[in-house]
């Protein structure tokens, strides 16, 4: 993963739309002070949970600028190293200066596929002004194993 991809998808992200999404029932927390994980099969709405929320925090007067989405099976960041993982917050505060004064809500698609994830989303949890949403539909993210990564840093 070079960082001009990460710019460029994260300048993609910023500039469309949020799919639109049929409203569920469930609502992930935006204040809770923990990493929030949605953890389950594919294709079964995951991501779109995630959609939904960015389109809550911006009805909130959450700035656009402050919402960062990665979905780890870019085949343009592909492969992503450990330590490349840095390069998000670094890229973003690039791309938008003012933003990194700000929190930030950062929402992770398929993070498992990136090996070490746990290190890097623990520090950025106890060291950043940040808010995160991690996805993962891999047996690499099942509950168990997610509680022991994240040691009572997450729901």
């Amino acid at each position: 993963m070079t960082r001009e991809s990460l710019k460029a998808v994260i300048q993609q992200f910023t500039e469309r739309q949020l799919p639109r999404v049929l409203r569920r029932d469930t609502e992930l927390p935006t204040a809770s002070g923990k990493v929030i994980n949605l953890i389950g099969a594919r294709r079964t709405g995951k991501t779109f949970l995630m959609y939904q929320t960015m389109d809550d925090l911006l009805r909130a007067g959450i700035e656009r600028r402050q919402i960062i989405y990665i979905n780890f099976e870019d085949d343009r960041l592909y492969p992503v190293e450990p330590h490349e993982l840095d390069d998000v917050l670094r890229a973003h505060s690039e791309l938008f200066p003012d933003a990194a004064r700000e929190r930030r809500y950062l929402f992770f698609d398929e993070l498992q596929n990136v090996e070490g994830w746990e290190r890097y989303v623990r520090r950025l949890h106890d060291t950043e002004d940040v808010s995160l949403f991690l996805t993962g539909s891999s047996s690499a993210l099942l509950q168990k194993d997610m509680s022991t990564a994240m040691r009572g840093r997450s729901i």
